[in-house]
């Protein structure tokens, strides 16, 4: 909690000097820069020319090797077209079966034909419906019928970089098949592995015009595979197929690699190299280093020399700033520690206050209901009214106090602020009235945030109605929500914050008024205008969502709250709906409640309402009963606070052995019931009426038993 505008010590600029010690200081600081600036431009100039000579080598030898494996690349695929040719010859117009006949020739010429040219892999023959007539991949006496045969081959032949086809023409022009062959891999990755001479910065790829990688070395994984189709398109239409890539371009890589491509022949087939920028500009980095340690050492005496007679002229000055500077954090510190142990021990205090206060008004409220169950004539009695009025008052006190000590109850829920707030602002208005302008202001970045919708819109009314006070029942509001900015909030949260802030142009606050704006029953208000706790639940509110406060006032200028709440990356889910309350349930409910007239009441209400009802005082007597045999308990409701084993951790037992058996909690406060809200629990806040228990038993029987009577 942060409070801004407050006077701190030890703030004051620093002293300035004489007129002549200025004027040193100002020539001081000249010389510094012309110390470092004058080698440091030469350094650059001298790197700049020596980073351009280093980057055209690397694209030259680039170019050669992209020429050498196009040269090679193009003798081979030249030969692929001789051996496809002498094939179809040699095949002639024979049909299947005379191929098949045939196999045997057919098979020996391949082989020859591989002998003499070791870049081909294979060399097959198939017909029009895929299947294989002969291959090189097995002696003619293997030969297998369908595409089995084909599945083998295919899976053979591991050293496949390229399949090349050629279709077979029958007499007529009918479609007879066709001839493929497949080129071996390692014949061209050997040929450029020879070409780079092992230098492992250098690479060479084949590739087809769509980017396609066919074959490459070294053989090193890459993010992306594939050259851009329309980059590649474009240099080709353009006439230029020969030539080097710029930095950055169509590689299937980052920007920090040089690159060059080439053309083979009038194939769909190109050639790429690349190598790592790093790598190239080696060279470069050693004559910057050497460059780098004989200006380096004359800079920083240069420098050095002026900047030691600058700092011995700041030191004193410096000196005294800082020593006013702690001082004024230290007594901000002391002041800020005192503040939250001061508000610690009043939210203990008011804690467990809260926490009998709610157990003594549920017993008012219980017995008031049974009253007006049990005598009808009584229900239309004023002073029956005013006894559940008070109850009701009472309840939204204890709320305030178990908001300020963080205690209360939450029903945490994911909030888009640019919705929620727009849904508020009529109740706003209606709190401001009708001589107060509000504003309200969303800023589309505004994270999410996972807060209690109730909490949160009682808070925004304590801050409006304050606002409104403050300006005497007229002026303007502004509630504006935003990202928070890097550093803003308290640490612990990655995903940032949330800033909902509500400003007035009201008389403000005194820094007195603004040290003890968040303690409960403190108020400026006259007497019997205000509790005090309004700006105290605010604080809890924050603080238990795992945010924070500030608070900026000026005298006769206004004040603005700034609530720091957490951001979340959870999805807004759609409110389930809301089963309606039963009027009578006939089950067998075990209750657990440690304060014997609170349990008596609550069973009164309960077997009122058609229930049969077993109270004990402890978790320990409700598990064991709830576990005997033959029980028949169709619900359990028990407090969260009891002495001993709390009631979550009955609930949390009764679900691991009886996961059938429905348990509802009922609380003031409980700093675990957070948990227990996130899961499929009931949870029920003290004071609370018999027909509100009555309708969260009713609906924990209905989702775990669907069949259970319910009338």
């Amino acid at each position: 909690m942060k409070w801004l505008g407050r006077t701190r010590a030890g703030a004051a600029a620093i002293e300035p000097g004489a007129p002549g010690a200025e004027r040193s200081l100002v020539w001081l600081r000249l010389a510094i820069a012309l110390a470092a600036l004058l080698p440091t431009a030469f350094f650059a100039a001298a790197l700049r020319i020596a980073y351009v000579e280093a980057v055209d080598a690397a694209h030259s030898r680039l170019d050669e090797l992209a020429r050498a494996a196009e040269e090679h690349a193009a003798r081979a695929f030249e030969r692929n077209e001789l051996v496809l040719q002498q094939m179809l010859r040699l095949l002639g117009e024979d049909d299947d079966e005379a191929l098949r006949g045939r196999e045997a020739q057919l098979h020996e010429v391949a082989t020859t034909i591989l002998l003499r040219l070791p870049h081909i892999a294979s060399i097959s023959v198939r017909n029009v419906q895929g299947e294989l007539l002969m291959s090189t991949l097995f002696p003619p006496a293997s030969r297998m019928l369908g595409p089995d045969w084909r599945l083998l081959a295919d899976r053979a032949n591991d050293e496949v970089m390229l399949t090349v086809s050629k279709l077979r023409p029958l007499p007529g022009g009918a479609p007879g098949g066709t001839v493929e062959l497949a080129l071996n891999r390692s014949y061209f990755d050997e040929f450029y592995r020879r070409l780079i001479e092992g230098d492992s910065r250098l690479n060479i790829a084949l590739l087809n015009a769509e980017g396609a990688l066919v074959s490459r070395w070294p053989t090193l994984p890459l993010s992306d595979t594939r050259l851009a189709h329309a980059a590649l398109t474009e240099r080709i239409n353009a006439g230029e197929a020969r030539g080097r890539l710029p930095e950055g371009g169509p590689w299937p890589v980052n920007a920090e690699h040089y690159s060059a491509f080439r053309r083979i022949g009038d194939t769909s087939f190109y050639i790429a190299t690349m190598q790592d920028a790093a790598a190239a500009l080696a060279g470069w980095r050693h004559q910057a280093l050497v460059l780098g340690a004989f200006l380096l050492p004359i800079t920083l005496a240069l420098v050095a020399a002026s900047w030691l007679v600058l700092r011995r002229t700041h030191r004193e000055i410096e000196a005294r700033r800082r020593l006013r500077d702690e001082a004024a954090q230290r007594e901000l510190a002391e002041d800020a520690l005192r503040q939250a142990q001061k508000l610690d021990a009043l939210g203990q205090l008011a804690g467990g206050l809260a926490h009998d206060f709610n157990n003594l008004l549920m017993v008012v409220s219980a017995n008031a209901e049974l009253l007006a169950r049990s005598l009808p004539q009584a229900a239309a009695r004023p002073e029956l009214a005013s006894i559940l009025h008070a109850v009701d008052g009472g309840g939204k006190l204890t709320r305030r106090l178990l908001g300020f000590s963080r205690k209360s109850a939450q029903h945490p829920e994911v909030l888009r602020l640019q919705v929620s707030l727009e849904a508020m602002l009529d109740m706003l208005r209606t709190t401001a009235g009708k001589a107060v302008e509000i504003t309200l202001q969303v800023e589309p970045e505004t994270p999410a945030i996972e807060v209690d919708l109730a909490e949160l819109e009682m808070t925004l009314i304590n801050l409006v109605a304050n606002a409104r006070d403050a300006m005497g029942h007229k002026g303007r509001i502004r509630i504006h929500a935003r990202p928070g900015r890097p550093g803003e909030g308290p640490e612990g949260n990655a995903l940032g914050y949330a800033v909902l802030s509500v400003s007035d142009n009201g008389h403000g606050m005194s820094a007195d008024t603004l040290n003890r704006a968040f303690e409960p029953f403190f108020t400026t208000k006259p007497p019997g205008v205000g509790t005090g706790l309004g700006l105290a639940q605010v604080y809890g509110f924050c603080v238990q969502a795992g945010g924070d406060v500030e608070v900026a006032s000026k005298l006769r200028v206004g004040t603005t709250v700034s609530m720091l709440l957490p951001a979340t990356a959870r999805a807004q889910q759609p409110s389930p709906p809301q089963a309606a309350s039963a009027s009578r349930l006939s089950a067998r409910v075990l209750l657990v409640e440690d304060s014997p007239e609170l349990a008596s009441t609550i069973a009164a209400s309960l077997e009122k309402s058609g229930c049969r009802v077993t109270p004990v005082n402890s978790a320990y007597e409700a598990e064991r009963l709830a576990l005997s045999p033959g029980s028949g308990f169709d619900v359990v409701l028990t407090d969260v606070v009891m002495p001993g084993s709390d009631g979550i951790a009955l609930a949390t037992r009764l679900r691991k052995r009886r996961p059938e058996l429905p348990v509802v909690l009922i609380t003031g406060y409980s700093r675990e019931v957070r948990h227990a809200v996130g899961s499929d629990m009931e949870v029920l806040t003290k004071p609370c009426g018999a027909e509100e228990i009555l309708g969260a038993l009713s609906r924990a029987i209905s989702a775990h038993r669907p069949s259970s009577p319910m009338h």
